[in-house]
Protein backbone atom coordinates (compact mmCIF):
# COMPACT_ATOMS: atom_id res chain seq x y z
CA UNK A 1 0.00 0.00 0.00
CA UNK A 2 1.21 3.16 -0.99
CA UNK A 3 0.65 6.75 0.92
CA UNK A 4 0.54 10.11 -0.61
CA UNK A 5 1.54 12.80 0.98
CA UNK A 6 0.37 16.56 0.17
CA UNK A 7 3.06 19.17 0.74
CA UNK A 8 1.79 22.41 1.01
CA UNK A 9 4.38 24.73 -0.53
CA UNK A 10 2.76 27.79 -0.83
CA UNK A 11 -0.13 29.31 0.98
CA UNK A 12 -1.84 32.99 0.64
CA UNK A 13 -5.07 34.76 1.45
CA UNK A 14 -6.82 37.22 -0.38
CA UNK A 15 -8.79 40.47 1.51
CA UNK A 16 -11.44 43.03 -0.39
CA UNK A 17 -9.59 45.84 2.29
CA UNK A 18 -13.37 46.87 3.13
CA UNK A 19 -14.07 50.15 5.39
CA UNK A 20 -17.16 51.69 6.53
CA UNK A 21 -17.94 54.31 4.54
CA UNK A 22 -17.71 56.94 6.80
CA UNK A 23 -14.10 56.39 7.60
CA UNK A 24 -12.38 54.46 4.21
CA UNK A 25 -8.98 55.30 5.57
CA UNK A 26 -9.49 52.88 8.96
CA UNK A 27 -10.12 50.15 7.02
CA UNK A 28 -7.45 50.29 4.19
CA UNK A 29 -4.89 51.25 7.04
CA UNK A 30 -6.14 48.11 8.88
CA UNK A 31 -6.16 46.23 5.61
CA UNK A 32 -1.85 47.07 5.09
CA UNK A 33 -0.91 46.37 8.46
CA UNK A 34 -3.11 42.71 7.61
CA UNK A 35 -0.56 42.63 4.82
CA UNK A 36 2.32 43.27 6.94
CA UNK A 37 1.32 40.95 9.75
CA UNK A 38 0.32 38.09 7.47
CA UNK A 39 4.19 38.84 6.01
CA UNK A 40 5.22 38.56 9.54
CA UNK A 41 3.15 35.03 10.44
CA UNK A 42 5.58 33.68 7.03
CA UNK A 43 2.59 33.52 4.86
CA UNK A 44 3.58 33.73 0.66
CA UNK A 45 0.95 35.84 -0.36
CA UNK A 46 -1.61 38.72 0.08
CA UNK A 47 -3.98 38.93 -2.53
CA UNK A 48 -6.26 42.00 -2.82
CA UNK A 49 -9.75 42.41 -4.83
CA UNK A 50 -10.33 45.65 -6.90
CA UNK A 51 -14.27 46.48 -6.73
CA UNK A 52 -15.58 49.38 -7.94
CA UNK A 53 -18.72 51.20 -6.26
CA UNK A 54 -18.34 48.87 -2.85
CA UNK A 55 -16.89 50.50 0.40
CA UNK A 56 -13.24 48.58 -0.36
CA UNK A 57 -10.38 48.58 -2.40
CA UNK A 58 -11.12 50.29 -6.02
CA UNK A 59 -7.65 50.74 -6.99
CA UNK A 60 -5.33 47.46 -6.52
CA UNK A 61 -2.28 49.63 -7.81
CA UNK A 62 -2.75 52.18 -5.40
CA UNK A 63 -3.01 50.34 -2.52
CA UNK A 64 -0.71 47.94 -3.41
CA UNK A 65 1.81 50.64 -4.19
CA UNK A 66 1.61 51.07 -0.72
CA UNK A 67 2.00 47.68 0.34
CA UNK A 68 5.24 47.87 -0.82
CA UNK A 69 6.47 50.18 1.55
CA UNK A 70 5.12 48.07 4.16
CA UNK A 71 6.38 44.81 3.36
CA UNK A 72 9.52 43.01 2.30
CA UNK A 73 9.57 38.87 1.33
CA UNK A 74 5.44 38.77 1.09
CA UNK A 75 4.23 38.20 -2.77
CA UNK A 76 1.56 40.96 -3.76
CA UNK A 77 -1.24 39.93 -6.02
CA UNK A 78 -4.13 41.74 -7.51
CA UNK A 79 -7.71 39.35 -7.79
CA UNK A 80 -8.72 40.52 -10.05
CA UNK A 81 -8.29 44.08 -12.11
CA UNK A 82 -11.55 44.32 -14.79
CA UNK A 83 -9.44 45.51 -17.66
CA UNK A 84 -12.49 46.93 -19.05
CA UNK A 85 -12.43 50.25 -17.18
CA UNK A 86 -8.60 50.40 -17.64
CA UNK A 87 -6.12 51.71 -20.57
CA UNK A 88 -4.06 48.61 -21.23
CA UNK A 89 -0.82 50.88 -21.52
CA UNK A 90 -1.47 52.91 -18.62
CA UNK A 91 -2.32 50.16 -16.46
CA UNK A 92 0.69 48.23 -17.99
CA UNK A 93 2.50 51.39 -16.39
CA UNK A 94 0.98 51.80 -13.09
CA UNK A 95 1.93 47.95 -12.17
CA UNK A 96 5.01 48.30 -13.49
CA UNK A 97 5.99 50.72 -10.89
CA UNK A 98 4.20 48.95 -8.40
CA UNK A 99 6.38 46.04 -9.26
CA UNK A 100 9.73 47.86 -9.15
CA UNK A 101 8.83 49.17 -5.94
CA UNK A 102 8.33 45.45 -4.54
CA UNK A 103 11.21 44.56 -6.33
CA UNK A 104 9.38 41.74 -8.40
CA UNK A 105 7.07 40.55 -5.65
CA UNK A 106 4.04 41.63 -7.92
CA UNK A 107 1.50 39.15 -9.31
CA UNK A 108 -1.27 40.50 -11.65
CA UNK A 109 -4.80 38.56 -12.15
CA UNK A 110 -7.28 40.26 -14.71
CA UNK A 111 -10.28 39.64 -16.47
CA UNK A 112 -11.83 41.05 -19.45
CA UNK A 113 -15.47 41.37 -20.60
CA UNK A 114 -17.57 44.20 -19.74
CA UNK A 115 -17.23 45.39 -16.43
CA UNK A 116 -19.30 45.18 -13.75
CA UNK A 117 -22.06 48.36 -13.40
CA UNK A 118 -20.49 49.37 -16.85
CA UNK A 119 -24.28 51.64 -17.41
CA UNK A 120 -23.46 53.40 -14.26
CA UNK A 121 -19.79 53.86 -14.84
CA UNK A 122 -19.00 53.39 -18.17
CA UNK A 123 -20.34 57.46 -19.09
CA UNK A 124 -18.22 58.41 -16.05
CA UNK A 125 -15.28 56.70 -17.73
CA UNK A 126 -15.55 56.88 -21.17
CA UNK A 127 -15.22 59.65 -24.32
CA UNK A 128 -17.93 59.23 -26.62
CA UNK A 129 -19.54 56.26 -27.57
CA UNK A 130 -17.98 53.95 -24.87
CA UNK A 131 -20.66 50.60 -25.55
CA UNK A 132 -18.85 50.07 -28.62
CA UNK A 133 -15.12 49.94 -26.97
CA UNK A 134 -13.30 46.28 -26.84
CA UNK A 135 -14.04 44.68 -24.07
CA UNK A 136 -12.74 41.39 -24.90
CA UNK A 137 -9.32 39.49 -24.49
CA UNK A 138 -7.72 41.44 -26.92
CA UNK A 139 -7.61 44.24 -24.19
CA UNK A 140 -5.53 41.95 -21.93
CA UNK A 141 -3.47 40.70 -24.66
CA UNK A 142 -2.48 44.55 -25.37
CA UNK A 143 -1.63 44.98 -21.72
CA UNK A 144 0.49 41.90 -21.78
CA UNK A 145 2.43 43.50 -24.32
CA UNK A 146 3.18 46.69 -23.72
CA UNK A 147 4.82 44.34 -20.32
CA UNK A 148 7.26 43.31 -22.74
CA UNK A 149 9.41 46.21 -23.08
CA UNK A 150 9.53 46.43 -26.30
CA UNK A 151 11.02 49.99 -28.00
CA UNK A 152 8.11 52.18 -29.65
CA UNK A 153 8.94 53.32 -33.57
CA UNK A 154 11.92 51.56 -35.42
CA UNK A 155 15.79 51.76 -33.67
CA UNK A 156 16.03 55.35 -35.32
CA UNK A 157 12.84 56.93 -32.77
CA UNK A 158 13.91 58.97 -30.20
CA UNK A 159 11.75 61.71 -28.19
CA UNK A 160 13.21 64.76 -26.12
CA UNK A 161 13.26 65.00 -22.57
CA UNK A 162 14.89 66.73 -20.27
CA UNK A 163 17.10 63.93 -19.83
CA UNK A 164 18.29 64.51 -23.51
CA UNK A 165 17.20 62.11 -26.46
CA UNK A 166 15.73 58.92 -25.45
CA UNK A 167 14.20 55.73 -27.00
CA UNK A 168 10.78 55.38 -26.37
CA UNK A 169 9.55 52.73 -24.12
CA UNK A 170 7.28 51.85 -21.14
CA UNK A 171 8.82 53.19 -18.09
CA UNK A 172 9.45 51.73 -15.58
CA UNK A 173 10.54 48.68 -17.56
CA UNK A 174 9.50 45.59 -14.74
CA UNK A 175 11.51 42.84 -16.42
CA UNK A 176 9.77 39.31 -15.26
CA UNK A 177 6.29 41.14 -14.46
CA UNK A 178 5.04 39.49 -17.74
CA UNK A 179 5.37 36.07 -16.55
CA UNK A 180 3.30 37.28 -13.35
CA UNK A 181 0.21 37.50 -15.03
CA UNK A 182 -2.72 34.79 -14.50
CA UNK A 183 -6.24 35.59 -16.00
CA UNK A 184 -9.58 35.49 -14.32
CA UNK A 185 -11.60 33.21 -16.37
CA UNK A 186 -15.17 33.15 -15.99
CA UNK A 187 -16.17 30.87 -18.96
CA UNK A 188 -14.88 27.95 -21.07
CA UNK A 189 -13.35 30.29 -23.44
CA UNK A 190 -12.04 32.32 -20.91
CA UNK A 191 -10.36 29.39 -19.58
CA UNK A 192 -8.98 28.91 -22.70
Amino acid sequence: MTSNSIAIKHVGFLTPGNYPEDDPNRGLEETLQLLKHGEELGFNSAWVRQRHLEPGISSATAFLAAATQRTSRIELGTAVIPIGYESPYRLAEDLSTVDVLSRGRLNVGLSAGRPLHADLIGPLAFDGDWESHDFSHARVLRFADNLKGSYLGDEETRIKTPFGPQRPRLNPHAKGLIDRIWYGGGSLRSAA
